[in-house]
């Protein structure tokens, strides 16, 4: 398998592990009576999957350029991304059906998983090895 092949089967990964457990999560707290906060956490975990996803597409277009090439991409890729992010905190401020603060928190919802999923990998590594 190539580095590229590797990298999107990764993200593949983290992406459909981030979406699966963003409806779980949401459909525990609207089935516990909170739909505001299920809901901006499920807005903004798309969000999350999203910022990840054109992160991992303008990564490559970095190589091979010029120092000031290089930075002028990286630059307008930090504004677009965090533009990106912006809209679930936006639309949570303005829609009262949404949840700012789990709207901010599923902002976070790719790094938690790729953070567990670490965690839980070398775990088991560990215990293997034992």
């Amino acid at each position: 398998m190539t580095k590229m092949e590797e990298v999107r089967s990764l993200q593949k990964k983290y992406c459909s592990q981030t979406m699966m457990m963003a409806v779980c999560v949401a459909l525990i707290f609207i089935m516990l009576g909170h739909k505001p906060i299920g809901k901006g956490f499920l807005l903004a975990s798309m969000f999350s999957v999203i910022n990840f996803a054109i992160m991992a597409q303008l990564s490559p277009m970095k190589l091979n350029k010029s120092r000031f090439q290089a930075n002028s991409l990286a630059m307008l890729s930090v504004i677009l991304r965090y533009a990106i992010l912006a809209v679930p905190l936006v639309i949570s401020i303005k829609i009262s059906s949404l949840n700012f603060i789990a709207a901010a928190v599923g902002l976070f919802a790719v790094q938690f998983v790729i953070i567990m999923d670490q965690v839980i990998l070398k775990r088991f590594l560990l215990m293997r090895k034992v």
